[in-house]
């Protein structure tokens, strides 16, 4: 069993297809998928309703930094991984999150995820 199962995970993508194909995957895992966000107001919105266990957060949508999200994730100590094509960078080392470069595999992401769930949450900056 995935270490992912039954854990509630945040998708934050602005990208349909990697957002559905993440879905897929987590599900396939046996994790309880919340949203997927699309926009910033969007993920900020799910964070105030549902309660979530972790996030998967692509770093830039729709040519907008992701960072009001992570510091929200911050601040309620839900871990969280980057997402992105622009790799490791100052974000990834503000928030002492966990990055997977885009494109990225399914062993990848659950690797990282489960990993940032057990190191727990970086104070916030």
């Amino acid at each position: 069993m995935s270490r992912l199962a039954n854990c509630r995970i945040l998708v934050v993508e602005d990208e349909f297809l990697i957002a559905a194909a993440l879905c897929d995957m987590l599900e396939d895992a046996a994790a309880v998928v919340v949203g997927p966000a699309t926009t910033i107001a969007a993920a900020m919105q799910i964070l105030q309703e549902q309660p979530v266990d972790a996030a998967i957060l692509d770093m830039n949508l729709n040519g907008q930094w992701s960072d009001p999200i992570a510091v929200d994730l911050q601040s309620r100590r839900i871990p969280f991984v980057f997402t992105t094509g622009y790799g490791a960078n100052e974000r990834t080392e503000r928030f002492g999150a966990r990055v997977v470069p885009k494109p990225y595999g399914w062993e990848e992401v659950e690797e990282q995820l489960a990993q940032a769930m057990l190191d727990g949450v970086a104070p916030s900056p």
